[in-house]
């Protein structure tokens, strides 16, 4: 009999030092909350988007961004009607083990372009991959971004990213 009791309060002494040292343990922070993570959180949303054609027409179309799978990928869906049949996908995700955002983006063409960046200043970038040494430079730029506003540039380089042209401007304006 007293070596149970002696056993119990052997027992009981460890357990009662071990909780202090539990009480101090924390969970982990959920996954995809740094601040890195929200870093597109700016294109959430609804938006009007409008640009000039070639010719100098005004189009318009729209943009849906929403967060999803727990707030670690920004999922894009695209249309360009009236202006243009362009329906296109992206999904974006922070990668930490690169520090670097990665996008892919797909459309009803047969578009497809993987892109790689973040921000640059107060600037978003993503330059797509090249898997070739032939690949053209190409690049998206988010920028006078608000949270009213921004403007997107699509741009291409002639000198390997020493100078930058833009092929498509388009201004978002939120809806929601």
């Amino acid at each position: 009999m007293f070596r149970i009791a002696t056993l119990g309060a052997i027992m009981m002494g460890a357990v009662a030092c071990m909780s202090p040292s539990m009480a101090q343990q924390t969970s982990p922070p959920p996954p995809c909350s740094t601040e890195e993570y929200r870093q597109m959180d700016f294109w959430v949303g609804l938006w009007d988007a409008k640009w000039e054609d070639a010719d100098g027409t005004e189009q318009h179309g729209t943009n849906t961004i929403s967060l999803q799978l727990d707030g670690c990928m920004v999922f894009e869906e695209f249309n360009g009607s009236p202006g243009n049949n362009l329906l296109g996908r992206s999904m974006s995700e922070y990668l930490a083990r690169a520090s670097a955002w990665k996008q892919v983006w797909m459309d009803n063409t047969g578009g497809y372009f993987a892109l790689t960046g973040g921000m640059v200043g107060e600037d978003f970038i993503l330059n797509m991959d090249r898997p070739v040494e032939t690949a053209p430079y190409l690049r998206m730029v988010y920028t006078n971004i608000s949270h009213e506003r921004f403007d997107w540039h699509w741009q291409n380089s002639t000198d390997a990213g020493e100078t930058w042209n833009d092929q498509w401007v388009i201004n978002y304006t939120r809806q929601d």
